[in-house]
Formats: structure tokens, C-alpha cells, sequence
């Protein structure tokens, strides 16, 4: 068993991947081969400055996003989404999307839970 502690994690700072746009971006990964613990999900705790978004994309696995902090979007095909803190967003496997704080002024911050082994697409945004 692992007890995972905040301030023994190294914040990435991810604002420059491809993923994102608009503004700053930082995780925190709790779980998954990113976070060198646990082998079977990904935990990552995703924190959106003002104005940031990621692009359209898609996972090969379902995603679940759990939101800590703030007011957030999601976004697909049938439309946006207004999201906040203690909603969670099922988003099927290869089904387009994107999240983030994006126009709400708001800073931002969910959990996104995928399958260790789930791979991302990114599509023309």
C-alpha cells in the first residue's frame, strides 16, 4: 500500500504539451507509471490556470474526471458543459473531447482517471 502526500509529489508543469492551450497547466500525478506507483490506472490531479483548456482529443480507454477545484468545461460533439467542484464527467472510450477552465475566469482543478494502459489522440481542435 501506498500513502500518497502532496508535498512529497513533484508538480509538472505541462503548460507546453501539445495538449494544452490557453494558459498554464499543472499535474500532479498520484497514480500510474507517471507517478511510479500503481500499475493498473492513471490518477492525475490537473490543475488550469484561467483560460486553459486542452485541445479536442480522444482516449483509447474511458475517462473519468472528478472536479476538486473550481469551474470548469467539458466539451463534445452534442456541446460545452458547465462543470464544478464535486461533479464527475464519464467520457466513453474514443469519443472526442475537452476540458478545462477555459472562458469561465475561473481557476480550475480535477482528477482525470484513465486506464494504465489508455492511449490519447489528439485531433485537429
Amino acid at each position: 500500500m501506498d500513502v500518497v502526500r502532496p508535498s512529497e509529489i513533484e508538480t509538472l508543469d505541462m503548460t507546453d504539451r501539445p495538449i494544452f492551450k490557453g494558459g498554464g497547466v499543472w499535474q500532479l500525478p498520484l497514480a500510474g507509471a507517471l507517478a511510479k506507483r500503481g500499475n493498473q490506472i492513471n490518477v492525475i490531479n490537473v490543475q488550469f490556470a484561467p483560460g486553459a483548456r486542452t485541445v479536442l482529443h480522444q482516449h483509447t480507454s474511458d475517462q473519468v474526471l472528478y472536479v476538486s477545484a473550481g469551474i470548469g468545461k467539458v466539451g463534445d460533439a452534442d456541446g460545452e458543459h458547465v462543470i464544478g467542484v464535486g461533479d464527475a464527467v464519464v467520457i466513453p472510450a474514443n469519443t472526442p473531447h475537452w476540458h478545462g477552465s477555459a472562458d469561465t475566469g475561473s481557476p480550475f482543478a480535477h482528477l482525470s482517471i484513465t486506464k494504465a494502459d489508455s492511449e490519447t489522440t489528439l485531433l485537429d481542435d
